[in-house]
């Protein structure tokens, strides 16, 4: 019974709150501060059924409420074993997306009667603990194929738990490991439960006329995929070295029969139940249960199977520069992988033996620090060269030059291996991780930049003399560091525009950022090609008379200057569509057809939104950040009329075109001159998703040329007009502005968020 005070009168003040809360903006928030966290955990009811899972309602009898009155022992039908497999897979798959499992896979009664008491022995397993020595015969498509298929599936769950519990993850965000004092049989060996398997495969066999032929067919296949997905999730990392995909593509060509199967499945809904929430470890309120379709659950399942397969592609080491884009080609699918797939990639990247961390299983961590040093900045260089085993005394040049070049990979290795781990986080934490770890490579540029010194003294490097006439040093550690940095900050404002960080009325001034960002990275990459090319030189001279070295040192020029011509080529790209964006936006903002967020504007202006987005980068010494003034004036091309503006536009969508052009040309990786097309055919898959990555963002481009084109003839048929000074409602133009969403089949690529721009009848 409710206890009231008679001192207390209650009133329905139901219209009095609406109406004052249709006087708050949007946004707008109210806070008593008298009213405390105290006060508002108070205002829970105990006992509210949403809130309460020990809660019956009035007439409910007590036993028939919490506990399901299911039968587990009763005799199933082929159809509805069927069917209960096909829930538990969609269920698995629901887990897999993010889901908790008392949502999910534990709503089965099925699974509760086998994990709960936790069983001792796989015997003890049992749907029936009562009676374990059940005879022979009674109910086997119960008690030994459906209990077979569901071990299995606990052990499946078992190896992707402990895969995605030891790497980096978010719990909640990417995926639930609360296992809610249940136990996923990790304890017991994977062979019982294929043998497991197996014992029932045999029994379907011997059904032959008993079970119609059909049906038959369908559970074998269901237990046939669950003993392959089994075999290949408890490869995990050792397709280092086994090398093989079997399991998995079989899995995948198992699929399609899959799906044609399912509708000879009979639902069994009372075979799952939220009620078995209640008996979880659990602090939170009961949940209801998790369900999607067939088709979802097969497509990430397919989706995982593929991945699975073309992760094997990354094992083949070429260098840091084409891991990098293996890994970020198969990492930017969309859907992104799942995260069994992202968990089990940082294991393969990063592989600690024996506190010796490898890269691939293979590739010494400092080694691999060498390698991408080798590929930018210090092709041929002694500095890669230096051992202290070749000379032991300690005022030898070489001697201590190798000994800061093992404290320099000791010191930056780490934070290098990490710029592949953070690829392997869902997008919005490899935004934020990388908007962390910019700062750590400002510290690391200076900390190079000073051990810089100390080995161009060491090394006895001789200066370059430029043009103007001064003399300059290589600093080849402090540019690559620098190189890295600038590397993320394209990164991080370009995940920006997938993400949707910023309102339309940011568009301009964002491109604006990115080109300077581009602009700044294409000169240092002209001043790394500058010393790399004159560097060696010094040294192919003297190497005179020593062909083969000569020869050797040559070949590993060429490959650098390649990649070196590869990263220019891109940058330009990139550069070109970003100013090409800019003055497209500006001209859409100058003439009053750019969407804006509305909401926004009572709380923020151009100044705070600046600081906002430039957050990131306030810390950083190198490159400066832009004064807001200077920005204001070259994000919105103040004094450049529009004439100009479309001029600006069309040169540098042309360019971007033929620069996207040329980057595809190129191909996704940097190949060695004695590369076979073996080695190409090994990466088929994921150069075909980088190559088709470059056509989407060359449709974009193509699509903003439309937009460019639009404007043009609408400004010519408005009339001419000043600059953005004498813009307003009269100097509207007659346009319809769209910019699509992240994801929809109008935003070409994900960075590029071109607005659709059709004419409309002027009234």
């Amino acid at each position: 019974m409710r206890v009231t005070s008679h001192s207390v009168v209650p009133r329905d003040i139901t219209e009095e709150f609406t109406a004052a809360a249709s006087k708050l903006n949007t946004g707008q928030l109210v806070k008593d501060e008298y009213f405390t966290l105290f006060e508002a955990v108070g205002a829970l009811e105990i006992m509210d059924s949403k809130m309460d899972s020990g809660y019956l309602g009035p007439g409910e009898n007590h036993t028939q409420a919490l506990e399901d009155d299911y039968d587990i022992m009763r005799e199933l039908a082929p159809e509805e074993v069927i069917g209960i497999m096909d829930e538990l897979l969609c269920h698995e798959m629901a887990w897999h997306m993010g889901h908790p499992l008392s949502q999910t896979l534990f709503t089965s009664i099925y699974l509760d009667k086998l994990l709960w008491p936790v069983p001792k022995s796989l015997e003890e397993a049992s749907f029936d603990r009562h009676n374990a020595a059940r005879e022979k015969g009674e109910s086997d498509m119960v008690h030994l194929v459906l209990r077979a298929y569901c071990l299995a599936l606990v052990k499946c769950c078992d190896f992707v738990h402990s895969r995605v519990t030891a790497e980096y993850y978010y719990e909640e965000e990417d995926f639930v490991t609360q296992l809610y004092n249940r136990s996923l049989l990790s304890q017991f060996d994977v062979q019982y439960f294929t043998d497991l398997l197996d014992r029932a495969l045999s029994w379907l066999d011997d059904q032959e006329g008993t079970i119609d032929w059909k049906l038959r067919e369908a559970i074998k296949l269901r237990l046939t995929f669950r003993r392959d997905f089994l075999l290949g999730l408890n490869q995990d990392v050792d397709v280092m070295e086994t090398r093989t995909t079997h399991h998995f593509t079989s899995c995948l060509s198992q699929l399609d029969p899959i799906t044609k199967t399912i509708t000879l499945g009979t639902l069994v809904p009372e075979a799952f139940s939220w009620k078995i929430q209640r008996k979880l470890a659990s602090t939170v309120p009961p949940r209801p249960m998790v369900k999607i379709s067939s088709d979802d659950a097969l497509a990430h399942l397919k989706r995982l199977c593929q991945d699975a397969i073309d992760l094997l592609e990354l094992l083949d080491y070429r260098g840091p520069y084409n891991f990098k884009v293996a890994i970020w080609t198969l990492l930017s699918r969309k859907p992104q992988p799942s995260v069994y797939i992202r968990s089990l990639l940082q294991t393969v990247i990063v592989n600690v033996v024996n506190n010796n961390t490898t890269i691939l299983g293979t590739s010494p961590a400092k080694q691999f620090l060498y390698d991408e040093l080798g590929e930018i900045v210090l092709p041929t260089s002694t500095l890669l060269q230096a051992n202290t085993d070749d000379t032991e005394m300690p005022t030898d040049p070489r001697f201590q030059i190798a000994q800061h070049m093992d404290a320099f990979a000791k010191r930056f290795a780490p934070a290098f291996i990490d710029t592949f781990r953070s690829a392997c986080l869902n997008r919005c934490r490899i935004r934020r991780t990388v908007c962390h770890t910019i700062v750590d490579w400002d510290n690391l540029q200076m900390e190079a930049e000073d051990l810089d010194e100390q080995l161009r003294t060491l090394s006895s490097e001789s200066p370059l003399v430029l043009q103007n006439g001064d003399a300059a040093y290589s600093y080849p550690l402090s540019s690559w560091a620098y190189h890295q940095k600038l590397s993320q900050f394209r990164l991080v404002l370009q995940l920006g525009f997938e993400l949707s960080i910023y309102s339309p009325e940011e568009l301009p001034g964002m491109y604006w950022y990115l080109s300077h960002i581009c602009s700044t990275h294409l000169g240092h990459i002209d001043r790394i090609r500058t010393f790399t090319v004159a560097t060696a030189k010094r040294n192919l001279t003297a190497l005179a008379g020593k062909n083969h070295q000569a020869v050797e040192r040559h070949g590993v020029l060429q490959k650098s200057l390649r990649l070196l011509e590869r990263i220019t080529t891109q940058i330009v790209a990139v550069d070109a569509f970003a100013i090409a964006l800019h003055a497209l936006y500006v001209l859409l903002a100058r003439h009053g057809v750019l969407p804006t967020a509305s909401s926004t504007q009572a709380y923020s202006d151009d100044r705070l939104r600046y600081e906002l987005r430039m957050k990131p980068f306030i810390p950083i010494t190198l490159p400066e950040l832009v004064p807001y003034e200077e920005y204001r004036r070259e994000a919105m091309l103040d004094g450049d009329s529009d004439a100009t503006v479309v001029e600006r536009a069309t040169k540098a969508i042309s360019e971007a075109r033929k620069a996207w052009e040329a980057t595809l040309a190129n191909g996704a990786f940097v190949m060695d001159v004695d590369d076979d097309d073996d080695a190409g055919d090994q990466r088929r898959a994921i150069e075909d998703d980088w190559k088709q990555e470059v056509k989407n963002t060359m449709r974009a481009c193509i699509g903003a040329s439309i937009a460019i084109e639009t404007v043009k003839n609408a400004l010519e048929m408005h009339g001419p007009t000043g600059g953005p000074e004498t813009a307003n409602a009269s100097n509207r133009l007659c346009l319809q502005v769209d910019i699509p969403e992240t994801g929809s089949k109008t935003r070409w690529h994900d960075w590029w968020a071109v607005p659709q721009v059709s004419p409309i009848a002027s009234s």
